[in-house]
């Protein structure tokens, strides 16, 4: 008997498809991390393994290697390689690649040397910020009121238990706004009630919150600048602590957007006087602790509250002897 053999069928146009995608995407992810050189999962390997016994920085190289390699090996294949062959845990591997996307994102490649300097766990535990505001930390901002030297200063305890500290915080600020909007709706019913009564006798209905907010802080913006020199805060630090960012909070200032209900809690909790934000009385208290005039003065002292307290006293002799001398020539 002689046995008919089958024509070779073609691939169906969906698998087709499907694989010239998987290929192009594969293709991607080699241009991307794999420095203009094909896939060789031995070399790749040996690679990944050199990178993760070196700093920080080798970790982020490990990672991309890591990527590369799950890109490219069949489903399950990756888990055998990271555990057998580098001896890592699955969940350590996959957070080695996550370090590497977040650290060579476009607003970060920049700086990644930077933040290598901290070490791999605190690389880890700064992965759930924001991109923008592990940019402006290295740049020279800071970051759940911590600045990048007072971060590297810190063990890795300390600097999880800060960033935890100000997710607790967040949320008691999220339970306060939703009980202050129920507050400034109640508000803002009476004010348009008062409205109406006075403007028209046609029914208006009642103001939301942000309409009641913005109808009842005109003219904001110098108050409330104003309020941020009194309490001698520089707009990042200010912005930062009520939860914006510094370009929000200077349109603030030029009143060219109006704060919600949440900034004005937040800034409340600072010491800000609401009372003269919104209606321009000051209150007796606020009034007494009216000392800063300008911006300067204001980053003088915020600049100040950031030095280490062992340097505190050289500063604060620096400044008596100017005053000294100063007020030695007045006398002359």
């Amino acid at each position: 008997m002689t046995a008919e053999i089958a024509p070779e069928q073609p691939l169906a146009p969906d698998l087709m498809n499907n694989l010239n995608a998987l290929a192009k995407h594969q293709q991607a992810i080699m241009d991307k991390y794999g420095e203009g050189l094909p896939y060789q999962r031995e070399r790749i390997v040996h690679e990944a393994r050199f990178y993760m016994a070196q700093s920080a920085e080798a970790m982020l190289e490990a990672g991309k290697r890591l990527i590369i390699i799950k890109e490219n090996e069949p489903y399950g294949e990756f888990t055998k390689i990271v555990t057998e062959q580098l001896g890592l845990a699955d969940r350590t591997a996959r957070l080695i690649m996550q370090a590497a996307i977040k650290y060579t994102s476009p607003r970060l490649e920049s700086q990644r040397q930077t933040f290598a300097g901290l070490g791999k766990a605190k690389l880890f535990e700064l992965m759930t910020q924001d991109d923008e505001d592990l940019a402006e930390l290295a740049e020279g901002g800071t970051i759940v009121g911590l600045t990048l030297d007072e971060v590297d200063r810190m063990s890795v305890r300390e600097l999880k238990a800060a960033l935890r500290q100000d997710e607790a915080a967040l949320k008691r600020s999220q339970q306060l706004v939703t009980e202050k909007e129920k507050q400034l709706q109640q508000l803002s019913q009476q004010l348009a009630g008062k409205t109406s009564t006075a403007a028209t006798s046609d029914e208006q209905a009642p103001l939301n919150t942000q309409q009641w907010v913005t109808l009842t802080l005109e003219g904001v913006g110098d108050r409330l600048k104003s309020e941020r020199l009194r309490l001698g805060l520089s707009q990042e630090i200010f912005a930062e602590r009520c939860g914006v960012k510094k370009l929000t909070q200077y349109n603030y200032e030029k009143s060219e957007r109006h704060p919600d209900a949440g900034y004005l809690i937040a800034a409340k909790a600072l010491g800000v006087d609401l009372n003269y934000v919104m209606t321009g009385e000051r209150s007796d208290e606020a009034s007494a602790l009216d000392v800063v005039r300008d911006e300067e003065e204001a980053n003088l002292l915020t600049a100040f509250r950031h030095i280490p307290s062992e340097s505190r006293d050289i500063v604060q002799r620096t400044i008596s002897a100017l005053s000294e001398k100063k007020a030695a020539r007045s006398r002359a």
